[in-house]
């Protein structure tokens, strides 16, 4: 946040909150299109609709909201509006228009690495994408990389702003989107995996197993301790391309962001290799 505006919003509260509470505001924030995701300290919450009025206006954007954890197996958010009318909002990244609402669906701005470079990666054939979410990944490779993506998403919200995603972006040609649990996907000889969820994503490593052709290249995300995130996602591959009877060449395992104490999302990327 620009000091200016810090300080405008400081001067603003001065009359209403105490100087300990002062302190205490969020100098940071996550921008989701034009709608501001902003972290409250417990002692503040009385006057968080205050604060959220105040953000709103110095800052100049079209809605607040409490951001909180994302949590369950569809990666619901628990954010609330505390400022604005609308939840809904156009995010735009890289030449990608992504449209979503934030009371429903999780937005990771500190994925936009990955995002980017998943938007530079070649076209070797098929892509399944299997937690396709909103399109955070398919978008930008099929547009970029004009591979032909299958999106697959389980949750029916989500569902619901991919394919109205796939629309905005003109990309209706090369993403298939199905509404459906991957595990249930019955393809065969893919050539690029995307596996973007975490912290339980080993489980479906055995499905990401079966439907790869020979050279088929998975990108594998997870949270894991930050100490040994090497291991344990080498571990994770390894014993599954075990199971698969088939071989793996491991190509690179990399932090995406910081994601709880001691604890990192990474992704590794690894090669398939079919005897």
């Amino acid at each position: 946040m620009e000091g200016r505006h810090f300080r405008e919003i400081v001067k603003r509260l001065s009359n209403s909150i105490a100087i300990d509470g002062l302190e205490k505001l969020p100098s940071s924030y996550e921008l989701v299109g034009d709608i501001m995701l902003l972290q409250i300290p417990d002692d503040l919450k009385p006057y968080k609709r205050l604060i959220a009025e105040t953000y709103m206006d110095v800052i100049g954007v079209g809605g607040v909201m409490e951001k909180e954890r994302i949590s369950g197996e569809l990666r619901e958010p628990g954010h609330r509006l505390l400022a604005g009318e609308r939840t809904v909002t156009l995010h735009k990244e890289n030449g990608i228009n992504y449209s979503i609402d934030l009371s429903r669906l999780m937005f990771s701005s500190g994925n936009i690495n990955e995002r980017i470079r998943m938007s530079k990666v070649k076209n070797i054939g098929p892509v399944v994408d299997m937690f396709a979410g909103i399109g955070y990944f398919s978008l930008p490779i099929a547009k970029y990389s004009r591979s032909s993506v299958v999106a697959l998403e389980k949750n029916p919200i989500s569902f619901q702003y991919l394919e109205e995603n796939i629309r905005l972006n003109n990309l209706s040609d090369l993403i298939t989107a199905e509404n459906m649990d991957c595990r249930d996907y019955e393809g065969t000889g893919v050539k690029r995996i995307v596996m973007g969820y975490v912290r339980s994503t080993e489980k479906y490593l055995d499905k990401a197993m079966d439907i790869a052709g020979d050279g088929c290249i998975v990108h594998y995300h997870q949270t894991v301790p930050s100490d040994r995130h090497v291991e344990e996602m080498t571990r994770d591959v390894t014993e599954a391309a075990r199971r698969g009877s088939v071989g793996v060449d491991i190509l690179d395992i990399r932090q995406v962001k910081k994601y709880s104490p001691g604890i990192i999302h990474a992704v590794c990327d690894f090669e398939i290799k079919r005897y």
